[in-house]
């Protein structure tokens, strides 16, 4: 008997080592397919990393990394089922307006590496040249007919030729400017020695994102989980791609493609880093205002209605790590922000007292990283260097000369002409935030930093200005704060803040000798209704019951979601227990009004729990306690 055990045990013993030397063993991984929008190369490196680095098998999936070719569209392949996850352009939103339920999970590039390119032997070194010119520009390029729109071209201003996706058509004169990747094809014209020109939307405020990793409605409903596993290892991936860049593209030409040699994939990974600034943004950041932005240019070129959605179509995961992420990147800009202020202030004095070439001075100004703007004793424009131009749109030869109330909307020029004017008189530096109108009529918002200065003859007096386009850092910290503060679904006040509501509001019944009551609030059967009817109806149902309950209540109480189907009111000098037993028959009233819901009347009701400040209790737990107790009680007895 003993012999057997010992023999079962050395069994057992073994299979748990090949277990544990295997994972795949133990644990069946979920085959899944991603399909790329072109060949092998760097630019997807990412994704080759997740798989290589074991990240995908780490998340339970066996990915399948499927190149495309120059007709195969990825949406038609996720569409049609041979895919469950891919990588496309912002024409993303097109497919949606037609009716294809793709959904993007995140952004890759920041900006999009589309650019024209022409020849520096051409001589066509500005964009106004290319009148009158052959162009070759690739399908999927609404940001280069907008950028060209924008600086006024029409279609009949330019011959448009096929797109042959030959760098040789450019080489040998066929056409006169294409279409390129900043990713790849330059680095070609590098090594074969042929200068070039470059031509970007971003100059003229076309600024869409590039790569974008998607997958359809029906999977993120049916599959959540498998959804959330491949977005954050390829994520993963992606982070790891961009601190360790040399090691990936060795993974990629030993693995994947030899197609672009080594160093060709190392020059591709350096663009990439400026398109994608993952020490500033972290992979997959998206934001709905850039995207409806990408939505309004469509609509200038024709292919969408005017104020088409897109929320819809992008995926936000609410999760605590997602506003850790956002925290940190406010803190980053921050200090880069810090950063930037004292290099301005010792640019501001180099710029004072030092005594350089006036050349260099004019190259420092000029390609300065933020927008630097000489202004006369008159706050006439002096100087407008290269980075102010991309901010407010105003070429220098259109603005010199133009006084500063040009970019201030009128309804804050007396404002800032005070500022001006004490940092002339007290020879101050100022600081100071104020909304600014572009060349497009849009506003932004911008933080300025205005110092005084005398010119070379110590006589006139001049003010060098820095500005820097806050608009974003502004919606970001807005949207941490929403996040932070107020549940997504009611937009009421979430349990963090309900609860530093509530000892506020304890603190001023204290202070004012006042009764204060707690309402804790429950529905009845609501989880029936929930299964019956499904989540997004019981979404709509407890939306409609939170804009009930604020309807009830008067400005100085509070109402807030704790969770789930449960509420906490906050009734601020109540007087006595039968003044708030009057508000909870109220709200009883007003929560028994049949709920239209898709067609149907949903009937629903609630279990109120009261405490009393101070007769019940004075400390803030023993009063939530209380409250919680009698809603219990109250559903017991129906």
């Amino acid at each position: 008997m003993l012999s057997a055990c010992k023999y079962l045990f050395q069994i057992l013993s073994i299979a748990w080592v090949l277990l544990a030397a295997n994972p795949a063993w133990s644990v069946e991984l979920e085959p899944v397919t991603l399909q790329l929008k072109w060949k092998h190369q760097f630019q997807f490196a990412g994704y080759y990393a997740a798989k290589e680095k074991g990240f995908y098998r780490e998340a339970g999936l066996d990915v399948t990394i499927v190149e495309a070719s120059p007709a195969l569209d990825p949406a038609r392949e996720v569409l049609a089922g041979r895919a469950q996850f891919g990588v496309g352009t912002s024409e993303l939103i097109l497919n949606r307006h037609r009716g294809d339920a793709v959904v993007v999970l995140g952004v890759i590039l920041q900006h999009s590496p589309l650019n024209l390119i022409t020849l520096a032997e051409s001589e066509i070194d500005n964009i106004h040249k290319l009148v009158g010119r052959k162009l070759m520009i690739e399908p999927s390029s609404a940001e280069l007919f907008a950028y060209l729109l924008q600086e006024g071209f029409t279609r009949n201003a330019f011959e448009l030729q096929h797109h042959s996706l030959d760098l040789n058509d450019l080489l040998s004169g066929k056409t006169d400017a294409m279409s390129v990747y900043v990713t790849d094809e330059p680095f070609l014209l590098q090594q074969l020695g042929r200068a070039y020109n470059q031509f970007s939307p971003r100059t003229s405020a076309i600024d869409f994102y590039g790569d974008n990793f998607f997958t359809l409605e029906t999977e993120l409903k049916e599959h959540p989980q498998r959804v959330k596993a491949f977005r954050e290892a390829s994520l993963r991936g992606w982070r790891y791609a961009m601190q360790n860049p040399d090691e990936i593209a060795q993974l990629i030409f030993q693995r994947y493609s030899q197609r672009h040699s080594i160093e060709h994939l190392q020059f591709e990974a350096k663009v990439m880093h400026d398109l994608m600034q993952p020490e500033l943004i972290d992979p997959g950041y998206m934001n709905i205002g850039r995207w409806q932005h990408i939505a309004e240019t469509y609509h200038q070129l024709g292919l969408l209605p005017e104020h088409f959605d897109v929320e819809a179509m992008l995926h936000f995961p609410n999760s605590e790590l997602d506003l850790k992420k956002l925290k940190n990147t406010l803190y980053y800009v921050a200090a880069c922000l810090l950063l930037l202020s004292v290099l301005f202030v010792i640019l501001f004095r180099f710029y004072r007292t030092a005594h350089i070439n006036e050349a260099r001075l004019k190259t420092m100004f000029d390609y300065a990283p933020l927008s630097l703007i000489v202004l006369d004793d008159q706050n006439r424009i002096r100087s407008w260097n290269a980075q102010a131009e991309k901010t407010f749109l105003w070429r220098a030869e259109d603005i010199l000369g133009e006084n500063a109330s040009k970019i201030i909307p009128p309804e804050n020029r007396h404002e800032i002409e005070q500022v001006l004017a004490a940092v002339h008189q007290k020879h101050t530096v100022s600081r100071i935030e104020s909304v600014n109108i572009k060349q497009d009529g849009s506003e932004i918002l911008c933080e300025w930093l205005n110092a005084p200065f005398k010119d070379s003859h110590d006589q006139s007096n001049f003010i060098i200005c820095m500005a820097r386009d806050i608009t974003e850092q502004k919606r970001l910290e807005q949207q941490l704060d929403l996040a932070a503060h107020y549940d997504y679904l009611t937009s009421l006040p979430n349990r963090a803040l309900i609860i530093n509501l509530l000892k506020q509001s304890l603190a001023t019944a204290a202070r004012q000798q006042n009764k204060l009551a707690i309402l804790f609030l429950d529905l009845n059967n609501f989880k029936p209704v929930n299964d019956r009817l499904g989540h997004e109806s019981g979404d709509i149902l407890l939306q409609i019951i939170a804009q009930r309950l604020q309807q009830a209540i008067r400005d100085c109480d509070y109402v807030g979601r704790l969770g789930g189907d449960e509420f906490l009111l906050i009734l601020q000098d109540i007087g006595s227990l039968e003044n708030a037993q009057m508000v909870a028959d109220k709200l009883q009233d007003l929560i028994c009004q049949p709920c239209a819901i898709k067609d149907q009347n949903i009937n629903i009701s609630a279990s109120i729990g009261i405490s009393l400040y101070p007769d019940d209790a004075t400390e803030i737990n023993t009063l939530i306690h209380q409250a919680d107790q009698g809603m219990y009680q109250a559903k017991i007895n129906g």
